[in-house]
Protein backbone atom coordinates (compact mmCIF):
# COMPACT_ATOMS: atom_id res chain seq x y z
CA UNK A 1 0.00 0.00 0.00
CA UNK A 2 1.06 3.19 -1.27
CA UNK A 3 1.54 5.65 2.45
CA UNK A 4 1.96 8.89 -0.14
CA UNK A 5 -1.18 8.08 -2.56
CA UNK A 6 -3.45 7.08 0.39
CA UNK A 7 -2.80 10.18 2.03
CA UNK A 8 -3.05 11.80 -1.18
CA UNK A 9 -6.75 10.40 -1.29
CA UNK A 10 -7.22 11.60 2.30
CA UNK A 11 -6.59 15.08 1.13
CA UNK A 12 -8.69 14.83 -1.77
CA UNK A 13 -11.52 13.23 0.40
CA UNK A 14 -10.76 16.60 3.38
CA UNK A 15 -11.03 19.27 0.58
CA UNK A 16 -14.32 18.11 -0.53
CA UNK A 17 -15.61 17.81 2.51
CA UNK A 18 -14.74 21.57 3.27
CA UNK A 19 -15.73 22.82 0.04
CA UNK A 20 -19.22 20.67 0.79
CA UNK A 21 -19.85 22.15 3.86
CA UNK A 22 -18.67 25.98 2.73
CA UNK A 23 -21.31 25.80 0.07
CA UNK A 24 -23.78 24.13 2.20
CA UNK A 25 -25.50 20.71 2.58
CA UNK A 26 -28.93 22.19 1.43
CA UNK A 27 -29.45 24.91 -1.24
CA UNK A 28 -31.21 27.01 2.22
CA UNK A 29 -27.50 26.80 4.12
CA UNK A 30 -24.04 27.85 3.46
CA UNK A 31 -23.81 30.13 0.79
CA UNK A 32 -27.29 29.78 -0.40
CA UNK A 33 -26.85 28.73 -3.54
CA UNK A 34 -30.03 26.78 -5.23
CA UNK A 35 -28.57 26.48 -9.01
CA UNK A 36 -25.66 26.91 -11.09
CA UNK A 37 -22.22 25.02 -11.75
CA UNK A 38 -21.31 25.19 -8.08
CA UNK A 39 -24.57 23.76 -7.12
CA UNK A 40 -24.46 21.15 -8.85
CA UNK A 41 -20.84 20.31 -8.71
CA UNK A 42 -21.31 20.17 -4.90
CA UNK A 43 -24.26 17.45 -5.43
CA UNK A 44 -22.62 15.34 -8.13
CA UNK A 45 -19.33 14.99 -5.57
CA UNK A 46 -22.05 13.37 -3.37
CA UNK A 47 -20.95 10.56 -4.94
CA UNK A 48 -16.85 10.15 -4.09
CA UNK A 49 -16.98 12.56 -0.58
CA UNK A 50 -18.29 10.10 2.24
CA UNK A 51 -17.41 7.05 -0.45
CA UNK A 52 -13.57 7.74 -0.17
CA UNK A 53 -13.75 8.18 3.72
CA UNK A 54 -15.62 4.66 3.71
CA UNK A 55 -13.41 3.11 1.61
CA UNK A 56 -9.98 4.46 3.22
CA UNK A 57 -11.28 3.32 6.68
CA UNK A 58 -12.00 -0.07 4.94
CA UNK A 59 -8.56 -0.69 3.41
CA UNK A 60 -6.59 0.31 6.75
CA UNK A 61 -9.02 -1.97 8.35
CA UNK A 62 -7.63 -4.38 6.19
CA UNK A 63 -4.32 -4.17 6.62
CA UNK A 64 -4.45 -3.77 10.57
CA UNK A 65 -2.93 -6.50 12.99
CA UNK A 66 -5.77 -5.82 15.32
CA UNK A 67 -9.26 -7.48 14.25
CA UNK A 68 -10.79 -8.60 17.64
CA UNK A 69 -12.24 -6.28 20.80
CA UNK A 70 -8.62 -4.80 21.55
CA UNK A 71 -9.12 -2.67 17.82
CA UNK A 72 -12.55 -1.96 19.04
CA UNK A 73 -11.21 -0.33 22.65
CA UNK A 74 -8.63 1.89 20.31
CA UNK A 75 -11.06 3.25 18.25
CA UNK A 76 -13.55 3.83 21.31
CA UNK A 77 -10.77 6.46 22.01
CA UNK A 78 -10.02 8.00 18.66
CA UNK A 79 -13.51 8.35 17.54
CA UNK A 80 -16.27 8.70 20.34
CA UNK A 81 -14.24 11.05 22.77
CA UNK A 82 -14.05 13.58 19.77
CA UNK A 83 -17.33 12.74 18.86
CA UNK A 84 -18.23 13.75 22.52
CA UNK A 85 -15.97 16.65 22.85
CA UNK A 86 -15.38 18.39 19.83
CA UNK A 87 -18.99 17.21 18.76
CA UNK A 88 -20.83 18.67 21.40
CA UNK A 89 -19.18 21.71 21.57
CA UNK A 90 -19.78 22.53 17.77
CA UNK A 91 -23.73 21.57 18.68
CA UNK A 92 -24.17 24.18 21.69
CA UNK A 93 -22.09 26.64 19.79
CA UNK A 94 -24.58 26.03 16.76
CA UNK A 95 -27.47 25.81 18.89
CA UNK A 96 -26.25 29.41 20.69
CA UNK A 97 -25.58 31.15 17.56
CA UNK A 98 -28.26 33.19 15.51
CA UNK A 99 -28.63 32.61 12.00
CA UNK A 100 -26.77 29.06 12.54
CA UNK A 101 -27.15 26.54 9.66
CA UNK A 102 -27.73 23.79 12.15
CA UNK A 103 -30.00 23.79 15.24
CA UNK A 104 -30.23 21.24 17.69
CA UNK A 105 -33.99 20.92 19.05
CA UNK A 106 -33.22 18.67 21.89
CA UNK A 107 -30.34 19.08 23.62
CA UNK A 108 -30.58 15.91 25.67
CA UNK A 109 -30.99 13.62 22.68
CA UNK A 110 -27.76 15.35 21.32
CA UNK A 111 -25.35 12.69 19.92
CA UNK A 112 -28.28 9.88 19.67
CA UNK A 113 -29.63 11.95 17.13
CA UNK A 114 -26.38 12.63 15.07
CA UNK A 115 -24.82 16.42 15.30
CA UNK A 116 -24.10 17.49 12.00
CA UNK A 117 -20.55 15.72 10.23
CA UNK A 118 -19.68 13.99 13.28
CA UNK A 119 -22.30 11.33 12.66
CA UNK A 120 -19.26 9.69 10.30
CA UNK A 121 -17.28 8.85 13.75
CA UNK A 122 -20.64 7.48 15.73
CA UNK A 123 -21.08 5.32 12.36
CA UNK A 124 -17.35 4.08 12.19
CA UNK A 125 -17.36 2.89 15.66
CA UNK A 126 -20.41 1.18 15.13
CA UNK A 127 -18.97 -0.93 12.16
CA UNK A 128 -15.94 -1.53 14.05
CA UNK A 129 -18.02 -3.10 16.83
CA UNK A 130 -20.25 -4.99 13.92
CA UNK A 131 -16.67 -6.38 12.13
CA UNK A 132 -15.09 -7.39 15.55
CA UNK A 133 -18.02 -9.54 15.99
CA UNK A 134 -18.64 -10.64 12.65
CA UNK A 135 -14.94 -11.76 12.25
CA UNK A 136 -14.92 -13.66 15.88
CA UNK A 137 -17.13 -15.88 13.65
CA UNK A 138 -16.48 -16.16 10.25
CA UNK A 139 -13.18 -13.93 9.50
CA UNK A 140 -13.04 -12.33 5.41
CA UNK A 141 -10.10 -14.43 4.18
CA UNK A 142 -11.74 -14.89 0.61
CA UNK A 143 -13.80 -13.40 -1.95
CA UNK A 144 -16.79 -15.89 -0.89
CA UNK A 145 -16.38 -14.55 2.94
CA UNK A 146 -16.31 -11.43 1.35
CA UNK A 147 -19.53 -11.77 -0.36
CA UNK A 148 -21.15 -13.07 2.55
CA UNK A 149 -20.62 -9.80 3.94
CA UNK A 150 -20.93 -7.31 1.02
CA UNK A 151 -24.46 -8.09 -0.46
CA UNK A 152 -26.17 -8.14 3.05
CA UNK A 153 -24.98 -4.65 3.63
CA UNK A 154 -26.23 -3.80 -0.66
CA UNK A 155 -29.32 -5.03 0.27
CA UNK A 156 -29.75 -3.12 3.96
CA UNK A 157 -28.20 0.10 1.80
CA UNK A 158 -31.06 -0.32 -0.63
CA UNK A 159 -33.69 -0.74 2.14
CA UNK A 160 -32.62 3.02 2.90
CA UNK A 161 -33.76 2.69 7.09
CA UNK A 162 -34.97 5.63 8.50
CA UNK A 163 -33.38 4.90 11.78
CA UNK A 164 -30.83 8.26 12.51
CA UNK A 165 -30.34 7.55 16.34
CA UNK A 166 -26.88 6.61 17.24
CA UNK A 167 -25.97 7.21 13.32
CA UNK A 168 -27.60 3.54 12.50
CA UNK A 169 -28.42 5.17 9.17
CA UNK A 170 -24.59 6.40 8.77
CA UNK A 171 -23.56 2.73 9.21
CA UNK A 172 -25.64 1.39 6.81
CA UNK A 173 -24.56 4.26 3.89
CA UNK A 174 -20.69 3.80 4.84
CA UNK A 175 -20.30 -0.30 5.45
CA UNK A 176 -20.44 -1.34 1.57
CA UNK A 177 -17.75 1.25 0.98
CA UNK A 178 -15.85 0.03 4.34
CA UNK A 179 -16.19 -3.97 2.83
CA UNK A 180 -14.93 -2.35 -0.67
CA UNK A 181 -11.77 -1.08 1.00
CA UNK A 182 -11.35 -4.20 2.58
CA UNK A 183 -11.35 -6.26 -0.01
CA UNK A 184 -8.98 -3.97 -1.91
CA UNK A 185 -5.96 -4.76 1.03
CA UNK A 186 -6.53 -7.63 2.83
CA UNK A 187 -7.97 -10.00 -0.04
CA UNK A 188 -5.18 -8.07 -2.31
CA UNK A 189 -7.68 -6.96 -5.20
CA UNK A 190 -5.28 -3.85 -5.47
CA UNK A 191 -3.24 -3.58 -2.30
CA UNK A 192 -0.38 -1.41 -3.85
CA UNK A 193 -2.74 0.72 -6.07
CA UNK A 194 -1.22 -0.15 -9.18
CA UNK A 195 -4.13 -0.78 -11.26
CA UNK A 196 -3.96 3.34 -12.90
CA UNK A 197 -6.13 2.03 -15.95
CA UNK A 198 -8.59 0.25 -14.24
CA UNK A 199 -8.90 3.03 -12.25
CA UNK A 200 -9.25 5.67 -14.52
CA UNK A 201 -11.78 3.41 -16.47
CA UNK A 202 -13.90 3.00 -12.67
CA UNK A 203 -13.79 7.08 -12.67
CA UNK A 204 -14.92 7.41 -16.44
CA UNK A 205 -18.02 4.73 -15.29
CA UNK A 206 -18.63 6.65 -12.09
CA UNK A 207 -18.84 9.78 -13.57
CA UNK A 208 -20.92 8.92 -16.49
CA UNK A 209 -23.64 7.26 -14.06
CA UNK A 210 -23.17 10.27 -11.98
CA UNK A 211 -24.02 12.71 -14.81
CA UNK A 212 -26.96 10.86 -16.24
CA UNK A 213 -28.31 10.79 -12.76
CA UNK A 214 -28.47 14.32 -12.80
CA UNK A 215 -29.80 14.61 -16.13
CA UNK A 216 -32.28 12.72 -14.48
CA UNK A 217 -33.63 14.41 -11.68
CA UNK A 218 -33.00 17.71 -9.86
CA UNK A 219 -31.48 16.08 -6.31
CA UNK A 220 -29.54 13.01 -6.40
CA UNK A 221 -30.74 10.14 -4.48
CA UNK A 222 -27.98 8.65 -1.63
CA UNK A 223 -29.71 5.38 -0.76
CA UNK A 224 -30.29 4.36 -4.54
CA UNK A 225 -28.65 1.47 -6.48
CA UNK A 226 -26.91 3.58 -9.05
CA UNK A 227 -25.82 6.15 -6.33
CA UNK A 228 -24.08 3.05 -4.95
CA UNK A 229 -22.87 1.97 -7.84
CA UNK A 230 -21.28 5.39 -8.84
CA UNK A 231 -19.72 5.46 -5.87
CA UNK A 232 -18.10 2.17 -5.33
CA UNK A 233 -16.59 3.08 -8.88
CA UNK A 234 -15.32 6.33 -8.08
CA UNK A 235 -14.11 5.33 -4.80
CA UNK A 236 -12.29 2.16 -6.12
CA UNK A 237 -10.91 3.99 -9.18
CA UNK A 238 -9.87 6.78 -7.09
CA UNK A 239 -7.80 4.08 -5.12
CA UNK A 240 -6.65 2.30 -7.76
CA UNK A 241 -5.47 5.33 -9.65
CA UNK A 242 -2.38 5.42 -7.45
CA UNK A 243 -2.19 9.22 -7.53
CA UNK A 244 0.23 11.02 -5.62
CA UNK A 245 0.19 15.00 -4.62
CA UNK A 246 2.33 16.35 -2.43
CA UNK A 247 -0.07 19.43 -1.50
CA UNK A 248 -3.23 17.01 -1.28
CA UNK A 249 -0.86 14.27 1.05
CA UNK A 250 0.52 17.06 3.28
CA UNK A 251 -3.57 17.84 3.73
CA UNK A 252 -4.45 14.32 4.17
CA UNK A 253 -1.37 14.02 6.86
CA UNK A 254 -4.06 16.43 8.95
CA UNK A 255 -7.38 14.99 7.97
CA UNK A 256 -8.49 13.86 11.22
CA UNK A 257 -8.49 17.42 12.70
CA UNK A 258 -9.40 19.14 9.39
CA UNK A 259 -12.34 16.82 9.63
CA UNK A 260 -13.12 17.65 13.37
CA UNK A 261 -12.35 21.56 13.11
CA UNK A 262 -13.31 22.97 10.15
CA UNK A 263 -16.98 23.73 10.43
CA UNK A 264 -16.00 26.01 12.95
CA UNK A 265 -13.33 28.20 11.05
CA UNK A 266 -15.24 28.48 8.09
CA UNK A 267 -18.62 29.64 9.28
CA UNK A 268 -16.86 32.16 11.18
CA UNK A 269 -15.28 33.23 8.01
CA UNK A 270 -18.44 33.39 6.42
CA UNK A 271 -20.33 35.08 9.00
CA UNK A 272 -17.83 37.82 9.57
CA UNK A 273 -17.37 38.22 5.58
CA UNK A 274 -21.04 38.68 5.45
CA UNK A 275 -20.87 41.02 8.27
CA UNK A 276 -18.78 43.24 5.90
CA UNK A 277 -20.97 42.81 3.40
CA UNK A 278 -19.07 40.49 1.40
CA UNK A 279 -20.98 37.99 -0.13
CA UNK A 280 -20.67 37.15 -3.74
CA UNK A 281 -20.35 33.22 -3.08
CA UNK A 282 -17.31 32.72 -4.90
CA UNK A 283 -15.21 35.37 -3.21
CA UNK A 284 -16.32 33.77 0.57
CA UNK A 285 -15.50 30.02 -0.89
CA UNK A 286 -12.40 30.83 -1.92
CA UNK A 287 -11.42 32.66 1.25
CA UNK A 288 -13.27 29.84 3.47
CA UNK A 289 -11.80 27.35 2.26
CA UNK A 290 -8.45 27.81 2.65
CA UNK A 291 -9.29 28.79 6.72
CA UNK A 292 -11.19 25.97 7.00
CA UNK A 293 -8.20 23.44 6.15
CA UNK A 294 -5.05 25.70 7.14
CA UNK A 295 -6.75 26.50 11.13
CA UNK A 296 -7.10 23.25 11.62
CA UNK A 297 -3.64 22.01 10.87
CA UNK A 298 -2.43 24.94 13.02
CA UNK A 299 -4.93 23.82 15.89
CA UNK A 300 -3.57 20.65 15.66
CA UNK A 301 -0.11 21.62 16.15
CA UNK A 302 -1.13 23.73 19.84
CA UNK A 303 -3.25 20.79 20.76
CA UNK A 304 -0.37 18.59 20.37
CA UNK A 305 1.75 20.02 23.00
CA UNK A 306 -0.59 19.00 25.58
CA UNK A 307 -1.23 14.96 26.42
CA UNK A 308 -4.61 15.63 27.80
CA UNK A 309 -6.24 18.09 25.03
CA UNK A 310 -4.63 15.93 22.33
CA UNK A 311 -6.33 12.50 23.92
CA UNK A 312 -9.93 14.28 24.42
CA UNK A 313 -10.04 16.28 21.38
CA UNK A 314 -8.24 14.62 18.77
CA UNK A 315 -8.75 10.70 20.72
CA UNK A 316 -5.04 10.43 20.88
CA UNK A 317 -2.08 12.01 22.53
CA UNK A 318 0.66 13.54 20.75
CA UNK A 319 3.32 15.40 22.92
CA UNK A 320 5.84 17.07 22.14
CA UNK A 321 9.68 16.35 23.93
CA UNK A 322 9.26 18.88 27.22
CA UNK A 323 5.50 19.33 27.39
CA UNK A 324 2.68 17.54 29.38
Amino acid sequence: MNKSAVQTLRGLACLLLVVFHVVGITRDQGLHIHEGWLRQLTEALMALRMPMFGLLAGAMYGVSKRRDWSLVRNKAARLLWPMLTVGTTFGLVQYLTPESNYHIDDLHLMHIVPVAHFWFLESLFLIFCLMALAESVSPVISMRSWCGYFVPSVLVYLAHPGFIWFSVLGTTYLLPYFLLGLGMTRLQWDANQQQPGFGLLRIALGATVVAWLMAQESELERFSAPMLVAGLLLASGFWSLGWRNRLLASIGNYSFAIYLFHVFFTSATRMALHAIELRTPLLVLLVSVPIGVMAPIGLQLLLARSRTCSNYLMGSAQPKKGTT
